[in-house]
């Protein structure tokens, strides 16, 4: 068994990473030219052709009549390297992520982020991280939806970490919906301390909205431990 996870590792870097630097290159290029909302139906099915070329197949259940016009922050459980390309295919709309600095230095990924206009956070800095949720509510507030990992960092066990209180202090002063999303499977795949991945499969379970009026008037350490107890819920551990 261990075998074959070396094996299957070795093909999904080759494999797998090959395809995202086409991906990259293409998306770099296309967004030169044209708008990442206009460039996104494109961007997303070449995301989604990387996860069935590893073979990881990823399932989205969505609540009925969801409403994919309206502005969302989207707040999923934070587990593998793979989330933001997931997140970025399987996300119902165009999202701009608040995304780690640091990932924007990174080569090739840096500019990628940057042309599909992700936000940069420091997470080590109060006034900057402040500046860049004051970007983000700015795109809500535009029409545009906004992704972020609530937990700021991958998790070790595969449980939902502490949540930060910054993602829901943006959804109080855009005055959106806050959007839960349980992330089942995806550790078996790959998780943080190891680079070995596994084929799987991804199950993304999306919660209702939740009211505006209930994230206005409802105390911020309260609304967090709601929505950690709505994502737990939407997640199916083996």
């Amino acid at each position: 068994m261990k075998i074959f996870r070396y094996v299957y590792t070795g093909y999904a870097w080759l494999v797998g990473g090959s395809i995202f630097v086409i991906i990259a290159l293409i998306g770099i290029a296309g967004m030169s030219f044209t708008t990442p909302q206009k460039f996104n139906h494109a961007f997303k099915a070449m995301l989604k052709f990387m996860f069935h070329a590893i073979f990881i197949r990823v399932k989205i259940i969505l609540p009925k009549n969801f409403d994919k016009s309206k502005a969302y922050v989207y707040m999923p459980n934070h587990v593998s390297l793979l989330d933001s390309p997931l997140m970025a295919a399987f996300l119902p709309q165009y999202i701009s992520a608040l995304e780690a600095k640091e990932h924007f230095s990174w080569p090739l990924y840096g500019l990628l982020a940057k042309k599909y206009q992700n936000i940069p956070i420091n997470r080590k800095s109060v006034p900057e991280s402040l500046k860049s949720v004051g970007i983000a509510k700015q795109k809500l507030k535009s029409g545009t939806s906004i992704v972020v990992f609530p937990e700021g960092s991958r998790t070790m066990t595969g449980k939902i970490g502490h949540f930060k209180k910054l993602p829901f202090h943006l959804a109080q002063d855009a005055g959106v919906s806050i959007v839960p999303i349980g992330v089942s499977g995806i550790f078996d795949i790959n998780h943080k301390g190891t680079i070995l991945l596994y084929p799987g499969k991804i199950l993304m379970k999306f919660g209702e909205p939740v009211d505006i009026d209930h994230i206005k008037n409802t105390d911020v350490p309260i609304l967090m431990e709601e929505i950690k107890e709505q994502i737990q819920s939407l997640i199916e551990y083996r």
